[in-house]
């Protein structure tokens, strides 16, 4: 007999919830500490997490106002002008309105042009700084945490070295050591690189000095213990460890002064500190036991630098276990019954959605592209919305599909078309032609000098370029076989570019060559290939009336076992109405008589012969690039490294 999800859901919620009953009267007394205990540990975990959360977004922040700074045009101007008092002016501005202890600017050696906070002092290095060195390395923006030494924090100016001071107080507990002070300052940090014209001249850098600072630790008390007090005393509280030394916190002496300078315990040290993970459990801080957790904050090399700590005093728990046994009893028995009440209830809440999805993919595999309406905010309404996007997607994809193939469809016709009309008309228009040219250059040579001879010239030159469509129709229409060979893409590059290289067209054109090495070799018609090679850079050439680069590259993926083949130039670029019929028969947007507009038809008739695929991609008044991909026809065999 099939029993279905609605029965099997039912039954369970009644069995677990007689067994759940039953066992909890029966050995309740003896797990309610455990899972008080348990609780206040998921609590502190939970507030560790919104803790590092908090800290994460604020480094968060700090990036995006240093990127915002980095790349305002106000900046650039000042930046670019040189002028140093504009740029300090702006600095300084800045740093002040968004709080920060530091904001600097570096050139692109990684000296600095100028500080918001000394700026007499400027011209040193701080490549030494990982978020400096990576920002300009490579090319774009850090933020993490960091660890500045006092001969640092003085550069910025001495009241700021003062503030990262903190006199190590030993408490009860604390791991020993023979330090008097930490004169090191833990700082959140972001950098920024200065891009100009697709390169790097420099770095703005911005951080905030925590030592000493309780903007942070009281926000997030603030937040998770709205600033409860217990038992003449705060339930909860945040600290900032720099290494093993308190330099933020709202923890408390007996003298309800910040607890700054005392040390973690050794236990605590080594979990967080010595192996980078995160401990949890009941700690003795400074002078009574918190259920504690702490989590180490780490510097943008992974090491660990310090910790974040919160901690609830487990005395609440201890009073919360109590109160809760008075009404142990009475609360099992009236969740059970309410639970069994309320079981049929979630059960159809539960499954309706389900119902709903399940009914939705059934049209979807007759090709009905069915959206559900879950507004649900849980889990099953993630489900729902997952499901929404991926309906949509695949509506996307297939018409995709099918403009993509209706696409090529039409390309294919209008080449076959034009193939069969070209093999039934050029022989018939080549022999009267051939007659035409034959007689008018025989009466130019007798009527030279005359007044005849310039209508009878242009009657040659009309000629000859009718000869030459004619001759462009022939190529595009013959369907010769493919004379393959194996052959390597580069070399056919460079034999195409050096020939070109002498022609007058390229006079003013920098050709630049960036080719994969060991690109693998694969089974091409040269000749066709190589014309391929050269009607895209002489159309580079044509775009480029002024001058300009023409980049040629190519590339290999293992992976999908493409040849990629780029010609980039920077000339006058394609109108996007025109990039459609770029491939189409007879279409040129050179002057008449400079192009019979079969070149790139018959380019494109040449890569699909070779089981590849062109595409163009143009921008007016920047460029254009043509990118041609060539499958491997056989499959490569890679040596394992060792």
């Amino acid at each position: 007999m099939k029993i279905n999800l609605r029965l099997k859901l039912t039954l369970s919620f009644i069995l677990v919830v007689l067994l759940t009953g039953a066992l909890s009267i029966i050995i309740g007394f003896n797990l309610i500490l455990d899972k008080l205990v348990g609780q206040a540990q998921s609590t502190v975990l939970s507030h560790i997490n919104t803790s590092q959360l908090i800290y994460s977004d604020d480094i968060g922040i700090l990036n995006l106002q240093v990127n915002r700074i980095s790349v305002s045009e106000e900046f650039l101007d000042a930046f670019l002008s040189e002028d140093r008092d504009q740029l300090q002016a702006l600095i300084s501005a800045r740093r002040e309105e968004l709080g920060l202890d530091i904001l600097n600017v570096t050139n692109s050696n990684g000296r600095i042009v100028t500080r918001g906070r000394n700026p007499e002092l400027h011209g040193d290095s701080v490549m030494g700084m990982s978020c400096v060195k990576r920002a300009l390395q490579e090319k774009k923006a850090f933020a993490g945490s960091s660890v500045f030494l006092q001969t640092y924090l003085q550069k910025e100016g001495p009241d700021l070295g003062q503030q990262a001071i903190v006199q190590i107080v030993e408490t009860p507990r604390s791991r020993k050591g023979d330090r008097i002070i930490e004169d090191r300052g833990l700082m959140q940090i972001a950098s920024s690189p200065i891009i100009h014209r697709g390169k790097i001249i420099g770095v703005v850098y911005g951080a905030k000095l925590l030592n000493n600072n309780f903007d942070f630790v009281d926000r997030v008390q603030n937040l998770v213990y709205e600033n409860e007090d217990y038992d003449s005393a705060e339930a909860g509280n945040v600290t900032i460890f720099l290494d093993d030394v308190r330099v933020s916190t709202n923890v408390r002496n007996t003298d309800s002064s910040r607890a700054l300078g005392s040390l973690v315990s050794e236990e605590v040290y080594n979990t967080v500190v010595n192996n980078g993970e995160t401990w949890l459990g009941k700690a003795f801080v400074v002078n009574q036991w918190y259920i504690s957790a702490y989590r180490p904050i780490r510097d943008l090399d992974d090491n660990v630098i310090g910790m974040v700590y919160v901690g609830i005093q487990e005395k609440l728990f201890q009073d919360i276990n109590r109160q809760t046994l008075v009404f142990y009893i009475l609360m099992i028995l009236a969740g059970s019954i309410l639970a069994l009440l309320l079981s049929l209830y979630f059960i159809k809440t539960i499954l309706t959605p389900y119902k709903t999805l399940i009914e939705s993919s059934k049209q979807l595999a007759r090709g009905s592209y069915i959206k559900v309406d879950i507004k649900s905010r849980d889990e099953v309404g993630d489900l729902a919305r997952a499901y929404n996007k991926m309906i949509s997607a695949i509506r996307e994809r297939d018409e995709k599909l099918r403009d993509q193939t209706e696409q090529q469809l039409g390309q294919s016709e209008k080449l076959a078309s034009l193939g069969r009309l070209a093999s039934g008309i050029a022989h018939e228009i080549n022999n009267p032609l051939t007659g035409i040219l034959t007689y008018s250059s025989m009466l130019l040579e007798d009527f030279r000098g005359t007044e005849f001879e310039e209508d009878l010239q242009t009657i040659v030159d009309e000629t000859m370029r009718c000869r030459k469509i004619v001759k462009g129709i022939l190529d595009f229409a013959r369907e010769t076989k493919l004379e393959k060979e194996k052959s390597n893409v580069n070399s056919a590059l460079r034999q195409a570019l050096s020939l070109l290289e002498r022609h007058y067209n390229f006079h003013n054109i920098k050709i630049t060559l960036d080719l994969y090495e060991n690109l693998p070799e694969i089974m091409l018609d040269l000749n066709l290939i190589r014309s391929v090679f050269n009607n895209l850079a002489v159309n580079a050439a044509d775009a480029m009336p002024d001058g300009g680069e023409l980049r040629v590259s190519t590339r290999f993926s293992p992976k999908s076992q493409l040849i990629t083949i780029n010609f980039t130039d920077t000339g006058i670029g394609i109108p996007p109405e025109n990039i459609p019929k770029i491939f189409d028969p007879f279409f040129t947007t050179k002057e008449p008589g400079k192009g019979t507009g079969l070149g790139m038809s018959v380019t494109y008739g040449i890569i699909k012969r070779h089981n590849g695929t062109i595409d163009i991609s143009s921008e007016p008044g920047k460029g254009t690039t043509v990118t041609i991909e060539l499958p491997l026809e056989t499959e490569l065999n890679f040596p394992e490294l060792s």
